[in-house]
Protein backbone atom coordinates (compact mmCIF):
# COMPACT_ATOMS: atom_id res chain seq x y z
CA UNK A 1 0.00 0.00 0.00
CA UNK A 2 1.58 3.29 -1.03
CA UNK A 3 2.07 6.03 1.76
CA UNK A 4 -0.39 8.41 0.42
CA UNK A 5 -3.16 5.33 0.92
CA UNK A 6 -2.05 5.09 4.31
CA UNK A 7 -2.49 8.93 4.64
CA UNK A 8 -5.48 9.35 3.63
CA UNK A 9 -6.93 5.97 5.68
CA UNK A 10 -5.47 7.44 8.86
CA UNK A 11 -7.57 10.69 8.45
CA UNK A 12 -10.68 8.60 7.69
CA UNK A 13 -9.88 6.67 10.82
CA UNK A 14 -9.74 9.85 12.79
CA UNK A 15 -12.56 11.59 11.30
CA UNK A 16 -14.94 8.52 12.12
CA UNK A 17 -13.91 8.53 15.95
CA UNK A 18 -14.10 12.06 16.16
CA UNK A 19 -18.10 11.89 15.05
CA UNK A 20 -18.21 8.58 17.03
CA UNK A 21 -17.81 10.74 20.20
CA UNK A 22 -19.75 14.03 19.29
CA UNK A 23 -22.93 11.62 19.11
CA UNK A 24 -21.81 9.96 21.82
CA UNK A 25 -21.71 13.37 24.21
CA UNK A 26 -24.97 14.49 22.45
CA UNK A 27 -26.75 11.48 23.31
CA UNK A 28 -25.63 11.83 27.06
CA UNK A 29 -26.73 15.33 27.30
CA UNK A 30 -30.51 14.44 26.06
CA UNK A 31 -30.82 11.94 28.25
CA UNK A 32 -29.53 13.57 31.53
CA UNK A 33 -32.56 15.59 30.86
CA UNK A 34 -34.37 12.78 31.82
CA UNK A 35 -32.51 12.11 35.11
CA UNK A 36 -34.32 12.20 38.24
CA UNK A 37 -33.87 14.41 41.22
CA UNK A 38 -31.42 13.39 43.73
CA UNK A 39 -32.65 11.72 46.98
CA UNK A 40 -31.23 12.77 50.36
CA UNK A 41 -30.06 10.23 52.66
CA UNK A 42 -33.77 10.31 54.22
CA UNK A 43 -35.33 9.16 51.09
CA UNK A 44 -36.72 12.26 50.19
CA UNK A 45 -36.61 14.70 47.26
CA UNK A 46 -35.60 18.19 48.21
CA UNK A 47 -38.03 20.60 48.50
CA UNK A 48 -38.01 24.86 47.77
CA UNK A 49 -37.81 26.13 50.93
CA UNK A 50 -41.11 27.70 51.95
CA UNK A 51 -41.96 31.48 51.86
CA UNK A 52 -42.35 32.97 55.44
CA UNK A 53 -45.05 35.36 55.93
CA UNK A 54 -44.23 38.83 57.74
CA UNK A 55 -44.40 39.77 61.26
CA UNK A 56 -47.51 41.88 61.65
CA UNK A 57 -46.82 45.17 62.04
CA UNK A 58 -47.14 47.09 65.33
CA UNK A 59 -48.38 50.66 66.32
CA UNK A 60 -47.90 53.00 69.23
CA UNK A 61 -51.81 52.44 69.61
CA UNK A 62 -51.08 48.63 70.78
CA UNK A 63 -52.77 48.19 74.29
CA UNK A 64 -50.46 46.70 76.89
CA UNK A 65 -50.78 43.98 78.88
CA UNK A 66 -53.00 46.21 81.68
CA UNK A 67 -55.37 47.32 79.41
CA UNK A 68 -53.36 50.60 78.75
CA UNK A 69 -52.37 52.28 75.72
CA UNK A 70 -48.68 52.94 75.83
CA UNK A 71 -47.09 56.43 76.58
CA UNK A 72 -46.01 58.04 73.56
CA UNK A 73 -45.04 61.44 74.77
CA UNK A 74 -43.13 60.91 77.93
CA UNK A 75 -39.28 59.14 78.15
CA UNK A 76 -37.35 57.73 81.02
CA UNK A 77 -33.69 57.42 81.66
CA UNK A 78 -34.20 55.79 85.15
CA UNK A 79 -34.95 54.21 87.08
CA UNK A 80 -35.14 51.42 84.50
CA UNK A 81 -31.88 51.82 82.74
CA UNK A 82 -32.33 49.58 80.37
CA UNK A 83 -35.11 52.28 78.95
CA UNK A 84 -33.47 55.04 76.95
CA UNK A 85 -34.91 58.84 77.28
CA UNK A 86 -35.92 58.11 74.17
CA UNK A 87 -37.64 54.98 74.41
CA UNK A 88 -41.66 54.67 74.79
CA UNK A 89 -43.21 54.04 78.20
CA UNK A 90 -45.82 51.42 78.35
CA UNK A 91 -49.23 51.66 80.89
CA UNK A 92 -48.71 51.77 84.08
CA UNK A 93 -44.67 51.13 84.51
CA UNK A 94 -42.97 52.63 87.71
CA UNK A 95 -46.07 53.99 89.05
CA UNK A 96 -46.99 53.53 92.52
CA UNK A 97 -49.40 50.25 93.08
CA UNK A 98 -52.24 50.80 94.24
CA UNK A 99 -52.24 54.13 92.35
CA UNK A 100 -51.44 51.73 89.18
CA UNK A 101 -54.39 49.42 89.90
CA UNK A 102 -57.02 52.47 90.76
CA UNK A 103 -56.29 53.43 87.17
CA UNK A 104 -56.67 50.54 85.83
CA UNK A 105 -59.87 49.60 87.14
CA UNK A 106 -61.37 53.18 86.36
CA UNK A 107 -59.59 52.38 82.83
CA UNK A 108 -61.76 49.19 82.81
CA UNK A 109 -64.93 50.85 83.54
CA UNK A 110 -64.51 53.63 81.23
CA UNK A 111 -64.08 50.86 78.59
CA UNK A 112 -67.03 49.51 79.65
CA UNK A 113 -68.91 52.07 78.89
CA UNK A 114 -67.61 52.63 75.59
CA UNK A 115 -64.55 54.41 75.94
CA UNK A 116 -61.24 54.38 74.64
CA UNK A 117 -58.82 55.43 77.07
CA UNK A 118 -55.02 56.54 76.79
CA UNK A 119 -52.43 57.46 78.99
CA UNK A 120 -50.37 60.80 77.20
CA UNK A 121 -48.34 60.50 80.60
CA UNK A 122 -48.09 58.33 83.83
CA UNK A 123 -44.44 58.14 86.21
CA UNK A 124 -41.91 60.54 84.66
CA UNK A 125 -38.47 60.53 86.44
CA UNK A 126 -36.98 63.65 87.88
CA UNK A 127 -34.35 64.04 85.40
CA UNK A 128 -37.14 64.01 82.73
CA UNK A 129 -39.44 66.55 84.98
CA UNK A 130 -36.83 69.19 85.42
CA UNK A 131 -36.51 69.18 81.42
CA UNK A 132 -40.59 70.08 81.23
CA UNK A 133 -40.36 72.76 83.87
CA UNK A 134 -37.53 74.10 82.46
CA UNK A 135 -38.84 74.10 79.27
CA UNK A 136 -42.55 75.71 81.31
CA UNK A 137 -40.25 78.53 82.44
CA UNK A 138 -38.55 79.68 78.87
CA UNK A 139 -42.34 79.38 77.07
CA UNK A 140 -44.24 81.04 79.81
CA UNK A 141 -41.06 83.41 81.18
CA UNK A 142 -41.17 82.86 85.10
CA UNK A 143 -40.98 80.18 87.30
CA UNK A 144 -43.76 81.61 89.00
CA UNK A 145 -45.97 80.76 85.91
CA UNK A 146 -44.32 77.83 85.15
CA UNK A 147 -45.52 75.92 88.20
CA UNK A 148 -49.05 76.62 87.07
CA UNK A 149 -49.04 73.78 83.86
CA UNK A 150 -45.59 72.04 85.11
CA UNK A 151 -44.44 71.51 88.86
CA UNK A 152 -40.60 71.06 89.81
CA UNK A 153 -39.65 67.33 90.23
CA UNK A 154 -39.89 67.20 94.00
CA UNK A 155 -43.38 68.29 93.96
CA UNK A 156 -45.06 66.50 90.39
CA UNK A 157 -47.26 63.57 91.57
CA UNK A 158 -46.01 62.03 87.92
CA UNK A 159 -42.65 61.84 89.70
CA UNK A 160 -44.08 60.15 92.71
CA UNK A 161 -46.75 57.88 90.35
CA UNK A 162 -49.71 58.86 91.01
CA UNK A 163 -50.66 60.67 88.31
CA UNK A 164 -52.16 59.81 85.24
CA UNK A 165 -53.00 62.23 82.32
CA UNK A 166 -55.47 60.67 80.30
CA UNK A 167 -56.90 61.19 76.57
CA UNK A 168 -59.07 61.31 74.90
CA UNK A 169 -61.19 64.62 76.49
CA UNK A 170 -64.53 62.23 76.71
CA UNK A 171 -62.46 59.71 79.19
CA UNK A 172 -61.60 62.31 81.00
CA UNK A 173 -65.11 63.72 81.33
CA UNK A 174 -66.03 60.16 82.36
CA UNK A 175 -63.76 59.94 84.68
CA UNK A 176 -64.74 63.39 86.40
CA UNK A 177 -67.88 61.67 86.87
CA UNK A 178 -67.22 58.40 87.94
CA UNK A 179 -63.64 58.33 89.12
CA UNK A 180 -64.46 58.75 92.67
CA UNK A 181 -65.81 55.36 92.63
CA UNK A 182 -62.16 53.96 92.08
CA UNK A 183 -60.19 56.81 93.99
CA UNK A 184 -59.41 59.03 91.09
CA UNK A 185 -59.88 62.03 90.73
CA UNK A 186 -59.15 65.42 88.68
CA UNK A 187 -56.48 67.62 90.40
CA UNK A 188 -57.00 71.22 88.58
CA UNK A 189 -59.21 73.35 86.83
CA UNK A 190 -56.74 74.62 84.03
CA UNK A 191 -56.31 70.85 83.15
CA UNK A 192 -58.81 68.22 82.15
CA UNK A 193 -56.21 66.00 81.14
CA UNK A 194 -54.55 65.44 84.48
CA UNK A 195 -56.22 62.82 87.35
CA UNK A 196 -54.51 61.72 90.34
CA UNK A 197 -55.09 58.75 93.01
CA UNK A 198 -56.43 59.98 96.19
CA UNK A 199 -57.35 56.71 98.16
CA UNK A 200 -60.69 57.40 98.61
CA UNK A 201 -64.25 57.61 97.22
CA UNK A 202 -64.86 61.49 97.90
CA UNK A 203 -62.35 63.62 95.42
CA UNK A 204 -60.79 66.83 97.34
CA UNK A 205 -61.75 70.23 96.13
CA UNK A 206 -60.02 71.26 92.62
CA UNK A 207 -57.32 73.52 92.45
CA UNK A 208 -57.19 76.21 90.02
CA UNK A 209 -53.61 75.20 88.86
CA UNK A 210 -50.97 73.24 89.36
CA UNK A 211 -49.63 75.78 91.84
CA UNK A 212 -52.66 75.75 94.14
Amino acid sequence: MSERRRARLRRTVVVLLTLVAVSGAAAYAVTRGDTPAPVHASGATSAPPRATAPAPATTAQDVSAEGFAPVVTDRIPAPTKSIALSAPVPGTTNMQPAAAKAFTSAFAGARAAGLSPQIKSAWRSERYQQVLFDRAVTKYGSRAEATKWVLPPLASAHVKGYAVDVRPENVAAWLEEHGAEYGVCRAYDNEWWHFEYVATNVCPARKPNAAG
